[in-house]
């Protein structure tokens, strides 16, 4: 590395200039600049971790390099000069408006549209920006942990040093770092700054002698970053060092001049009069994040890819999975000390470990430990800022989170507030007041302007920069005051604390975090109220958040009970809510952390075998019954068989996208190219066509799409695979492809994929002709739409004006929702007299269906027991007796309603309703079910019960040689033609279960 670096130097810089006759000579540059090299690469190659570990794992972790884990950020040009909540700024970056009463109280009207335009603004790779030829004045600015120190060290590294990434308009340029909090100290701030560049020759070989310097400065052959503008406290000395470093830029016009800064404190007015552009760091997104930790873990664990994968991977589901981990992702130090904890802990589990690591770090260590700063304050003030140690600040910071989560104010607190809590806390160590209320306000100063754990939002009000570190706090808070300070008994934490919480789903983190130091009795009661709290509200999110909740208990063994409760609610909530996987999606990550020995894993598993998959399900759906409860499977066997031998499509397709996630391999690749080609489900055949290109981008999955998009006869896999060659092939060959869809295929829907493509990856001039051709002369209405709206977008002017329409629709049939408002608000006696009206006269029966599922909701008494039997021997319609089935079985599960289903089982007259009563009957039975399902196999007049228990049996009975008999006699035997087929189809999965060990 050495030797490459004196290379590079030697050939970019030296030998690239012309150096002053008699002053010095190439060699002894050569030479110079070499050894600068060394320097350089022994004070930045390597990261300095010992900050940001623990304590108990200092010394363990190996040595990383910068170059070989820094990726680049992304960063916006004119940063707004307002500070926002971060939630706040994702929001309008990525919708453009906030939501409804996200502003801080206080907030100026016109802070919102100064930062949403900001957030709009393109985001732009940082290296691509420093070699930018019209950059040679620039300011960056970034939070703290955003990584300015970092770029001005890998900068330097890879000039020096080669290896890197940096863009070629800098090579030949000499990188000279100015740490401006040492320059500012008292013996130097007065001085030129290149007579402190002449003392970091002397004393430490960081830089070149003046002779060797000053050439390439006047020739412009060099690239002079001064970081941490901010880190001069005083802001009289922060403005008189702005100045001198435009002085500099104006005496060497044509050396690149780079200025760091957090925003915070930070004044343009000096730099930018002198030319300077003002750019911001952005936070890491989604794919920076996935390389970070990729590299963290190949550089920590060499020889061992296996291990680095799989600690890749804990993190990014982390993050993918936990918006709070997220949110402290984007920052690159919270990031890697993500990374760090990530190897002893596992992420999001023990992720308050690492709250409680980060904010430790931010608020005590990091400009001590590290950038060695102490605060700007007088003796007096500093001597009661040093009584104050990591555990008094936190325990300040928990304060602060409980007045924010007392008021139920959200994220924001007023400075009296602030400072009442400040003031209260330091009275106790007995100070005197006037140094009290000195150090409350520095506090407050400290918080805000060096720890990065404080925002101010204007008009005297603040919060915190990331909601996580409220909602951590705020649950440490509680938990101290529940295990420490005895403040609440169980029950009354369980119903008047947690349970107040569980009703909103901005504290959910909070209540989680809580959960996760509790004693598991004490969980357990906890989970027993969400349950509660999920039945009577009916709120699908309370069910999700049990099953999180359960899935923070470490000794989740002793919850057995708690465990059934949940799988018996995921049970109920999936066969009867179409909508239920919004909710439950965020309940998937905790289902995937329980193991193959948890207590409600046969039971949950079980039922989607013999019940889940069958459900009823549209297509137009993703989270169906089949992919709630596939996080379970721990190996691929299982969902490779489901993927091949389910006869439902969004069973086979739930496979096939967990296939796809977890186990990308030539197996799975070869499972979806089968289920491309030759699946007769069109959802079927979209869905391989996504991950074939997602996982694999090459030519192979180039020519099947191509394919795709001239002989499928099916829109949705015909325009998949237009818009994968569009993302991951933007060449004239697929411009000339999607010109022809968008102009000539009969099908609209491909037309208008097509365009939109098309105009998206190409906004020129040919594509606005085209637009407006659509706009005017395409036969369908959504197309012309969506013209015009592009047209819009993209050439705001006259011609298009005159173009624009608008469309207005309503709900054709109101009543459906009616009801269901009127139940949900108004639970009284009046409406529960409209409901029963309803249920008995109304001719529609989904209206019917919809009354007597919400009389037995919120009425679920004898009265509405008497109704719903009623029902279920007069209803003329299917949907209603259906609905009265599920109702009678979940509420009142006794002999009565079991001789009812057994009725309905094999007599009623919908050949639909008996298959589903007989798999009804197949989860809530005893030993007494198969031979009676076995019996209805020979003897239903229905071909499709006939079919559809043949599959329930090769599910639920594989293992029993009887059913493997049956099978194949229906398969030779049966008079449909259909059944036939099906059992065959249901005999190969019954084998492949019973020999196959990853199942239940």
């Amino acid at each position: 590395m050495a030797n490459s670096g004196v290379m590079h130097i030697e050939t970019l810089v030296v030998a690239g200039g012309k150096w002053p006759a008699g002053e010095v000579s190439e060699e002894e540059a050569a030479e110079a600049v070499a050894a600068y090299a060394r320097r350089v690469r022994d004070s930045y190659g390597r990261l300095d971790l010992e900050v940001l570990t623990p304590l108990s794992d200092q010394g363990e972790h190996p040595v990383v390099e910068l170059r070989e884990v820094f990726v680049p950020p992304g960063v916006r040009a004119d940063p707004p000069p307002v500070s926002l909540p971060r939630e706040l700024m994702k929001r309008l970056a990525e919708h453009g408006e906030p939501a409804e009463n996200a502003l801080p109280p206080g907030v100026e009207s016109a802070y919102p549209e100064q930062a949403r335009q900001a957030a709009q603004r393109p985001v732009e790779p940082v290296l691509e920006v420093l070699g930018n030829e019209r950059n040679d004045r620039l300011v960056i600015l970034g939070d703290p942990g955003a990584g300015k120190s970092t770029l001005a060290r890998y900068a330097a590294l890879t000039l020096t040093c080669g290896g890197g990434a940096l863009p070629e308009s800098l090579a030949g340029r000499l990188p000279v770092v100015v740490e401006l909090r040492r320059y500012a100290q008292e013996e130097w701030r007065e001085k030129p700054f290149e007579e402190y560049l002449d003392h970091l020759y002397d004393t430490e070989g960081m830089c070149v002698p003046r002779r060797v310097l000053a050439p390439l400065l006047a020739s412009g052959r060099a690239l002079v970053i001064f970081d941490g503008l901010d880190e001069l406290f005083d802001p009289a000395i922060r403005e008189t060092v702005a100045k001198r470093i435009a002085a500099f830029a104006s005496r060497y016009a044509g050396t690149r001049v780079v200025v760091t800064s957090r925003v915070i404190g930070y004044r343009k007015g000096v730099l930018a009069g002198a030319g300077f552009e003002h750019y911001m760091l952005q936070d890491l997104d989604t794919d920076q994040i996935k390389e970070f930790t990729r590299c963290w873990y190949a550089t920590a664990c060499p020889g061992d890819p296996a291990k680095a994968t799989a600690l890749q991977k804990r993190v990014t589901d982390a993050v993918t999975h936990s918006r709070a981990v997220a949110e402290l992702a984007g920052n690159p130090l919270l990031l890697t000390i993500l990374a760090i904890i990530g190897r002893r802990q596992t992420l999001p589990r023990d992720r308050q470990g690492v709250y409680e690591h980060a904010v430790t770090v931010l608020v005590a260590r990091w400009d001590q430990d590290t950038k060695h700063l102490a605060p700007r304050v007088s003796p007096e003030v500093r001597e009661v800022l040093e009584v104050l140690e990591a555990g008094e600040l936190l325990e300040l910071l928990r304060l602060l989170a409980r007045k924010m989560q007392d008021d139920i104010a959200g994220n924001h607190i007023h400075t009296v507030d602030l400072e009442k809590i400040l003031h209260d806390y330091l009275k106790d160590y007995d100070l005197p007041p006037v140094q009290v209320r000195a150090a409350t306000r520095a506090i407050v100063r400290q918080l805000r302007e060096r720890n990065f754990i404080l925002s101010h939002y204007g008009s005297g009000v603040y919060g915190f920069v990331h909601r996580t570190f409220l909602e951590y706090l705020a649950a440490a808070d509680l938990t101290h005051r529940y295990t420490r300070d005895r403040e609440w008994t169980p029950d009354q934490l369980v119903h008047d604390v947690l349970g107040e919480l569980a009703g909103k789903p901005a504290w959910h983190e909070v209540l989680l975090l809580v959960t996760g130091q509790l004693a598991p009795p004490h969980a357990g009661r906890l989970i027993d109220h969400l349950l509660h709290l999920h039945r009577t509200r009916d709120d699908q999110r309370l069910l999700a958040l049990a099953v999180r909740a359960l899935a923070e208990v470490r000794k989740i063994g002793l919850l057995t009970q708690q465990s059934e409760n949940v799988v018996s609610a995921l049970i109920s909530s999936l066969t009867d809510h179409v909508d239920t996987h919004l909710y439950l999606e965020e309940a998937a990550p905790a289902l995937a952390t329980f193991s193959d020995h948890w207590a409600g894993r046969q039971r949950l598993l079980r039922w989607s075998h013999l019940h889940g998959q069958f459900l009823s399900f549209p297509g137009w759906v993703d989270g169906s019954p089949t992919s709630q409860v596939a996080p379970l499977y721990r190996s691929p066997g299982t969902l490779e068989l489901l993927a091949v031998h389910a006869p439902i499509a969004h069973a086979r397709r739930a496979a096939l996208d967990r296939l796809a996630e977890h186990w990308p391999n030539p197996a799975t690749r070869e499972l979806l190219t089968h289920h491309a080609t030759q699946d007769p489900d069109e959802n079927l055949r979209y869905v391989a066509l996504q991950h074939l290109a997602q996982n694999w981008p090459d030519s192979t999955t180039r020519e099947l799409l191509t394919h795709h998009t001239l002989h499928d006869f099916d829109s949705k896999p015909r325009t998949t695979a237009l818009q994968a060659l569009a993302e991951h092939w933007p060449d004239s060959t697929t411009r000339e492809l999607l010109t022809h869809h968008a102009n000539n295929h009969p099908d609209p829907f491909t037309r208008r994929t097509a365009l939109a493509y098309l105009t998206g990856r190409w906004p020129d001039d040919t594509s606005r002709e085209l637009l407006t051709d659509r706009a005017g002369h395409d036969p369908d209405l959504l197309i012309r739409r969506t013209a015009l709206a592009r047209l819009a977008r993209g050439w705001p002017d006259q011609h298009t004006r005159h173009l624009l329409t608008h469309h207005v629709t309503q709900d054709p049939d109101p009543r459906v929702p009616v009801l269901q408002a009127l139940a949900r608000y108004w639970p009284d006696s009046t409406t529960r007299e409209l409901l029963t009206h309803h249920a008995n006269n109304h001719p529609d029966p989904f209206t019917r269906r919809t009354a007597l599922a919400y009389l037995t909701r919120h009425w679920p008494d004898q009265h509405t027991r008497d109704l719903l039997t009623h029902h279920a021997t007069h209803e003329p319609h299917p949907e209603p007796r259906l609905t009265v089935l599920r109702n009678l079985t979940r509420h009142w599960p006794d002999q009565t309603t079991r001789n009812l289903l057994t009725h309905h089982a094999t007599r009623d007259p919908d050949e639909d309703l008996r298959l589903t009563a007989l798999r009804m009957w197949a989860v809530a039975g005893g030993p007494e079910v198969g031979p009676v399902l076995v019996r209805r196999v020979r003897e239903d007049a229905s071909g499709v019960v006939r079919a559809g228990l043949a599959w329930t049996l090769a599910f639920g009975w594989y293992d029993e040689p009887e059913v493997h008999t049956l099978l194949r006699s229906v398969a030779g035997d049966d008079e449909d033609e259909r059944v036939r087929e099906e059992a065959t189809a249901a005999l190969a999965a019954a084998e492949a279960m019973r020999d196959h060990a990853d199942h239940v």
